[in-house]
């Protein structure tokens, strides 16, 4: 007999938490499992669960999670969204609980925790398991997202340490995002190929953002970087991919008019693995305490990291082994170790290697996908 899974997913845009959803469902056992995905909102997500063979279920109206993680942050919009769309996603998690007939709800976010409520408090035998991606907030909204997900929740599979904190240890397991290392390998021709398109000269020194494009996200020391950069170094060049005009505030947009001539900006992309090739270093500058799946990949490819000294992401490399911690804020410091690693082509190469032979150590998709697949035949016995 089939056991079904399903899954619960929170928005519709691509991301780290769509990719390792997708990740983790291309590995199900067929055979044993039938996966369903209910998304909130519709959008370009859809494409990478339905290519890992999971039936996907689109709200017929769109649907916003309850935010109260560093990630969102917290606003008065943020805030009246929470309390309207209280009641619309309990209907939703009824109707679509009811017509697929779980035996496992597997949350991607502690923010959707109204889905657990729903399927402890109308529904018997269902198992729930909640992903956590994300700190939660330090105030009322992230206290909430706490005790209900405590209170509802069978199991928790937090992505690193500091994510765990506020989760009851008996009823979790740490499990880290996990990379394809075949799918995210260094390639000598897909480099040179991106480069061209782009227009990038062979010999130039590439840094690369793969993150939205927001201050939480650290754009402010970007700027700064790419200022002092460009005084220093002609041929040291930033590419940023993560700008969405449409969604940001005009505060945002202003900084990105700012940027000066050795920085190319660009918007999402589906392909980061082909467009993180032509990169010599990956920045991850985040002032909040978050999992950057970027540094990971990065790092799979044989691309050194330089990140923020923040929770989480800190964790995420050797310092002066496979990249560079610095403390945000600390522009000196970040261009310091980047003009040292564009001139010294020996410890470039160094950490190249340490850099792959970490990520497929710590974050192999098939170990980490093994974990999670045993936490669903526990809950099933």
């Amino acid at each position: 007999m089939l056991h079904k899974i399903l899954y619960i997913h929170h928005a519709g845009e691509l991301g780290g938490a769509p990719k390792s959803l997708s990740i983790l469902l291309s590995g199900l056992d067929n055979k044993k499992y039938k996966p369903y995905v209910f998304m909130l909102i519709n959008g370009p997500a859809k494409d990478l669960f339905i290519k890992a063979n999971a039936e996907v279920i689109v709200s017929k109206k769109r649907l916003f999670a309850f935010h109260g993680t560093t990630v969102s942050g917290m606003s008065f919009r943020l805030f009246v969204k929470n309390i309207l769309y209280i009641i619309p996603n309990i209907i939703a998690a009824y109707k679509v609980i009811k017509k697929i007939k779980p035996d496992i709800v597997h949350l991607n976010t502690s923010c959707l925790f109204v889905y657990a409520f729903v399927a402890n408090f109308f529904f018997k035998n269902i198992k729930v398991v909640s992903h956590i991606r994300e700190p939660l907030l330090n105030n009322f909204f992230g206290k909430i997202l706490s005790f209900y997900n405590n209170k509802y929740v069978d199991f928790f599979i937090p992505i690193n340490d500091y994510e765990s904190k506020p989760f009851k240890k008996e009823r979790l397991e740490i499990i880290k995002n996990s990379i394809d290392k075949n799918v995210y390998a260094f390639n000598s021709l897909i480099r040179e190929k991106e480069r061209e398109v782009i227009g990038l000269n062979k010999h130039d020194f590439i840094i690369g953002f793969f993150a939205r494009f927001n201050f939480e996200n650290g754009i402010e020391d970007l700027l700064s970087i790419s200022l002092k950069l460009e005084e220093v170094d002609k041929k040291i060049k930033i590419i940023i991919y993560g700008f969405e005009p449409e969604v940001l505030s005009e505060e945002i947009k202003s900084l990105a008019k700012r940027m000066p001539n050795n920085v190319i900006v660009k918007g999402m992309v589906k392909d980061v693995q082909a467009k993180m090739q032509m990169i010599d270093l990956l920045i991850s500058p985040f002032k909040t305490p978050h999992f950057s799946r970027s540094v990971i990949e990065a790092q799979s490819m044989s691309i050194p990291v330089l990140v923020s000294d923040v929770e989480s992401q800190n964790t995420l490399l050797i310092n002066d082994k496979t990249g560079y911690i610095y403390k945000p804020g600390s522009v000196d410091k970040a261009i310091d170790k980047i003009i040292t690693l564009k001139n010294n082509k020996e410890l470039l190469t160094l950490m190249k290697n340490n850099a792959r032979d970490f990520a497929v150590n710590n974050f192999c998709h098939i170990n980490n996908n093994k974990k999670v697949y045993t936490i669903y035949n526990n809950l099933l016995k």
